[in-house]
């Protein structure tokens, strides 16, 4: 496992007007880094962590790496357990339902509510760059298609004119990351995740909510249907992982 060295890196930073990088900057610096590795399972659920793993790993002091830690187990993402440490949370067979109910909701909303808001040039831009993201059909390109993927989708929350709603639709899909880093997902529909990103932005771009909505739906339905499925019945490759990663109680 790569270790980061974020103080040497930090002892140089300087933002524009010639000054040190603040405490407040280290603290983001911090929960970014250990909270992307989260997302991409480097960190993987179950995983016990602790101040001083961190420490060594992304070579930061005590303040940022509490900081981060704190926010983290906020956000669900690292769960406390006493005396006998922290780790990193598991996903739950109930955490997969409940993400794909609340995306249901959230996104289709999302997108009716972008319909007819989104700028042209922008949205074809990011489709585009999915596209380019995809060709590779690599597994360590995952990361960044999920990454694109992601900008795609945070800027239709946004358009959305509700902050709220995009805030929490953001949260849904990095929480979503994980699982599709878990491997829960892979099972070659780029192609048709693609195709139906093309839909979905004409009926953004032609103001056609209804369409836009129920493009969201359907792709949503098929995903949660596929992802069950494979933790149900443990297909692929993907049983080990399970076994290993995932709490199904």
């Amino acid at each position: 496992m790569e270790n980061y060295n974020v103080n040497s890196v930090s002892k140089g930073m300087e933002n524009k007007k010639g000054d040190k990088i603040s405490k407040h900057n280290l603290n983001e610096l911090a929960y970014n880094l250990i909270k992307g590795d989260i997302i991409s399972c480097v960190l993987l659920p179950g995983m016990a962590i602790s101040e001083g793993l961190l420490i060594t790993r992304y070579g930061l002091s005590k303040s940022p790496t509490r900081s981060a830690l704190t926010r983290l187990k906020q956000e669900g993402l690292i769960t406390s357990r006493g005396q006998q440490g922290s780790v990193v949370s598991r996903i739950m067979l109930s955490d997969v339902q409940e993400i794909f109910q609340l995306r249901l909701l959230i996104d289709v909303t999302v997108a009716k509510l972008a319909a007819g808001n989104v700028n042209v040039s922008k949205i074809r831009a990011l489709n585009k760059d999915l596209h380019t993201k995809s060709k590779t059909g690599k597994r360590n390109n995952m990361s960044d298609f999920l990454r694109a993927n992601h900008r795609f989708h945070r800027y239709v929350a946004e358009s959305s004119g509700n902050q709220r709603l995009a805030v929490l639709a953001s949260n849904l899909m990095e929480q979503h990351e994980r699982i599709v880093h878990l491997g829960l997902a892979k099972q070659n529909r780029r192609q048709d995740f693609l195709h139906y990103h093309d839909e979905f932005v004409e009926a953004l771009i032609n103001g056609d909510g209804e369409r836009a909505g129920q493009i969201v739906e359907t792709s949503l339905r098929k995903g949660q249907e596929k992802v069950m499925k494979a933790l149900m019945m443990g297909s692929t490759d993907l049983i080990s992982v399970v076994v290993k990663n995932l709490s199904l109680q």
